[in-house]
C-alpha cells in the first residue's frame, strides 16, 4: 500500500504539472487500482484494495493535500474560484501600482517536436520501426511574456539529453533557447528555480531598465508543485508570486487563452515548410527522409522563430479574461481565434502539397489535436524508477548539478575562418552579378545578405583589434 500511495502521489503531481489535466476522484481511485495490481504482480495472498471514498480521503491527509480539491468533488467551483482570483488579483495590482509591464505570466507545455499528426503514413510508418518511441522526440518548453504584450522572456527547453550531436561544439549558453536537461524531459523543481533565478530575473531587470521603469515584478503562476510555492514567497526581494487555484488555468492564464496554440501553430508550421521545401528542392527526398533529417538544432531554430512570431497584440489580447483594463485596441488587430484559425489553414495547404496518405487529406480536427497536444504520462515502469529512489516528480532530477549542461569542447571561431566565409560570399555576389540578366534581383540579395552578415564582420574586426592589442603588449613583457 504504501508503495503504491507513493507511485499514486508522484503521477497526481505529473498530471497537474506537465499535462495540466484535470484530475477527479473517480481517475484517482482507478488509477491507483491500477498501480497497486502492478505493484503486487506475481505476489501470493494479495490483499484485496477497492480504492475506497474512505481510503482516498486518508490517502489526502497522509500526502498533505488538505488544499488539493479533485474536480468533481464537492467545493470544487473552476468559475467562482477563477473570479475570486481575479478580483485579489486586481486589487494587487491597483493597490501596489504594477502596470503592465511589470506583470508576468510562466507556464510549461510539452512538445512532440516531430509530431506531423498520427494520421499520416511518416507516423504510421515510424511507430513500427523498432524501438520506436514517441516519448523520444519530446521537449519541455516554459514560456513567459507580460502583460503589456512587448516583451518575451528567452524560452527554455528541457530535454532529455545534455550534449547531442547535433549541438556538438556549441556554445549552449548562446542559443535561441535556455538549455536544461533530466532524462525524462521533465519540467522539475532544481530547473525551474534556476530558471528563475538565472534566466528569469536577469532578462526582466534589463527589460524594465530599458524602459525607465522600477525594477518591481508580479508574476502570475499556476499551482503545480514543480512551481515551488515556499521558495519562491520570498525569493527575491523585488519579485512577487502569485499562484492560481486549482482548475482554472484554462479559464483566466493568459498563456492557455491561445499564445501556446498560436505558437505551436508557427512551429508545425515551419516544420511543415522545410519538409515541403526539401521535397520540392530534391526529387528523391522522400518526407520520411525529411523527417528523419530534423535534429534538435533545427527544433531549436523553429521554437526561435515561432515564439519571435508571436505578436504583441496577440499576447496582450490573451490577458483579457483576467485582466481587462490592461488589453489595448491594436490597430487592424486579428483576433486570437482568427489568427490561428488561418495557421490552421496554412498548415493543411502547405500539407496538401505534400501530399501523400494523412497529408492531402488532412483535416482541421487534425491540426487542432497537434495544436492541443501536451505532455506524456509517466508509465508504471517510471513511476516505479521513481518511486525507488524516494524522489519527488519535481526533483526527478538526480543529486548532482547533472540539470545543468555540461560544456562541451567549443570550436573556437577564428578570424581566419570569417575571412574565409566573406571572400566566398564576394565571389557569389560577382557570380550572380555577371550571370543573372537582372540586375536588380542580384543586387537586392547582395545588398540583404551584406546586411545579414554584419555581426560576423563586427566579430572580425574585435578579433583583429585583440590580435593587435596582444602583439603590442609582447614589447613590454620582461626578459
Amino acid at each position: 500500500m504504501e508503495k503504491m500511495e507513493k507511485q499514486l502521489n508522484l503521477w497526481i503531481h505529473e498530471m497537474m504539472t506537465n499535462k495540466k489535466s484535470i484530475v477527479d476522484s473517480i481517475i484517482v481511485r482507478l488509477k491507483a487500482k491500477e498501480i497497486y495490481s502492478h505493484v503486487t504482480q506475481g505476489q501470493e495472498n494479495v490483499k484485496p484494495f477497492s480504492a475506497s471514498a474512505g481510503w482516498l480521503a486518508r490517502f489526502k491527509r497522509r500526502y498533505s493535500m488538505k488544499n488539493f480539491k479533485l474536480a468533481g468533488e464537492a467545493g470544487s467551483a473552476d468559475q467562482e474560484a477563477a473570479e475570486e482570483f481575479k478580483k485579489y488579483l486586481l486589487s494587487i495590482i491597483h493597490e501596489k501600482g504594477y502596470v503592465e509591464e511589470q506583470v508576468f505570466n510562466a507556464d510549461e507545455t510539452g512538445l512532440f517536436y516531430k509530431n506531423v499528426g498520427k494520421r499520416t503514413y511518416v507516423m504510421q510508418m515510424a511507430s513500427k520501426a523498432p524501438g520506436f518511441k514517441a516519448f523520444k522526440d519530446r521537449a519541455t518548453l516554459l514560456l513567459c511574456t507580460n502583460a503589456k504584450g512587448d516583451f518575451k522572456c528567452k524560452p527554455l527547453m528541457v530535454y532529455r539529453a545534455p550534449n547531442p550531436p547535433a549541438l556538438k561544439g556549441k556554445n549552449l549558453n548562446c542559443m535561441p533557447v535556455h538549455w536544461r536537461w533530466n532524462k525524462k524531459a521533465w519540467m522539475v523543481s532544481k530547473i525551474f528555480l534556476d530558471w528563475f533565478h538565472n534566466c528569469f530575473i536577469p532578462e526582466v531587470e534589463c527589460y524594465l531598465q530599458g524602459k525607465n521603469l522600477a525594477f518591481r515584478v508580479l508574476l502570475i503562476l499556476d499551482n503545480a508543485p514543480v512551481h515551488c510555492h515556499e521558495e519562491l514567497e520570498n525569493a527575491h526581494p523585488n519579485i512577487e508570486v502569485l499562484f492560481m487555484p486549482p482548475n482554472t488555468t484554462s479559464l483566466i492564464q493568459p498563456l492557455n487563452q491561445g499564445i501556446m496554440k498560436a505558437f505551436k501553430a508557427h512551429y508545425i508550421r515551419q516544420l511543415y515548410s522545410k519538409a515541403y521545401e526539401s521535397l520540392d528542392t530534391n526529387k528523391e527526398t522522400t518526407m520520411i527522409d525529411s523527417w528523419k533529417a530534423v535534429t534538435i538544432r533545427n527544433v531549436i531554430d523553429y521554437v526561435g522563430s515561432a515564439w519571435d512570431s508571436i505578436k504583441q497584440a496577440t499576447i496582450n489580447k490573451c490577458w483579457e479574461n483576467i485582466w481587462p483594463d490592461c488589453v489595448k485596441n491594436f490597430e487592424g488587430f486579428e483576433s486570437v481565434t482568427e489568427n490561428i484559425k488561418n495557421s490552421v489553414k496554412n498548415i493543411m495547404h502547405i500539407a496538401q502539397q505534400i501530399s501523400g496518405e494523412g497529408f492531402s487529406d488532412m483535416k482541421e480536427e487534425d491540426v487542432e489535436e497537434l495544436l492541443a497536444e501536451k505532455a506524456v504520462e509517466p508509465t508504471n515502469k517510471d513511476l516505479d524508477e521513481m518511486g525507488k529512489h524516494s524522489i519527488r516528480v519535481s526533483d526527478e532530477s538526480q543529486d548532482s548539478d547533472e540539470s545543468q549542461p555540461r560544456t562541451p569542447r567549443i570550436v573556437p571561431l577564428t578570424a581566419a575562418k570569417i575571412s574565409e566565409w566573406n571572400s566566398a560570399l564576394e565571389k557569389i555576389f560577382n557570380d550572380m552579378e555577371e550571370c543573372d540578366p537582372v540586375l536588380e534581383r542580384s543586387l537586392t540579395f547582395k545588398r540583404l545578405t551584406s546586411t545579414a552578415f554584419v555581426p560576423y564582420s563586427e566579430t572580425l574586426k574585435d578579433l583583429r583589434r585583440k590580435a593587435r592589442q596582444t602583439r603590442l603588449k609582447q614589447f613590454f613583457e620582461l626578459v
